[in-house]
């Protein structure tokens, strides 16, 4: 679903009482504030979902103490280092600030940006979409071999890479402020 889609989704979610007070004079504006916060939040929400998802899987696969024992120390640190920084994304998204929230109270929003902060929730989804399929090949390569390793690096990458993403969430929404 696109960022657009979640905002869509919550206007078709309002109920016959919302839709009516639509017709008051300023309330129009509030809600479609308020909408628009609750399609942060069902993003976010959806990312972490895929994330924890992720993470679920890969701990799954090497679940087995034998299996996780006979890697080597550099590919123990590896294994370490994806769950650690997947769980640190993860919380970043989790506990971010309320996307558009206070901004509305008392900024006057720049709606020619707001495009912007769509696109960046859908990239930000696919970029957890992309994770999420990475690990699905890891999984499937033995643990400790030559590919797996090259696998886990490009990995915690993509990892950091998101990371990365997460701070430009903040510009991207301070670029609505006008």
């Amino acid at each position: 679903m696109s960022g657009e889609g979640y905002t869509e989704k919550v206007r078709e979610d309002r109920g016959l009482l919302e839709r009516i007070m639509g017709y008051i004079p300023g309330y129009r504006g509030y809600k479609e504030k308020e909408m628009r916060r609750e399609s942060d939040r069902l993003v976010r929400m959806e990312v972490v979902s895929r994330l924890k998802d992720a993470k679920t899987t890969f701990r799954r696969r090497l679940a087995d103490p034998a299996a996780v024992q006979k890697l080597s120390s550099e590919d123990a640190h590896r294994f370490d280092a994806f769950t650690y920084r997947l769980d640190r994304v993860t919380q970043r998204v989790d506990r971010a600030v309320a996307g558009y929230a206070g901004m509305f109270d008392a900024v006057r929003v720049r709606e020619d940006k707001l495009n912007g902060v769509i696109q960046h929730d859908l990239n930000m989804i696919e970029k957890a979409d992309s994770i999420k399929a990475d690990v699905q090949k890891v999984v499937g390569l033995q643990p400790g071999a030559d590919d797996w390793g090259v696998a886990m690096d490009a990995l915690i990458s993509k990892v950091d890479e998101f990371d990365r993403f997460i701070d430009d969430r903040a510009n991207v929404l301070r670029g609505l402020q006008g």
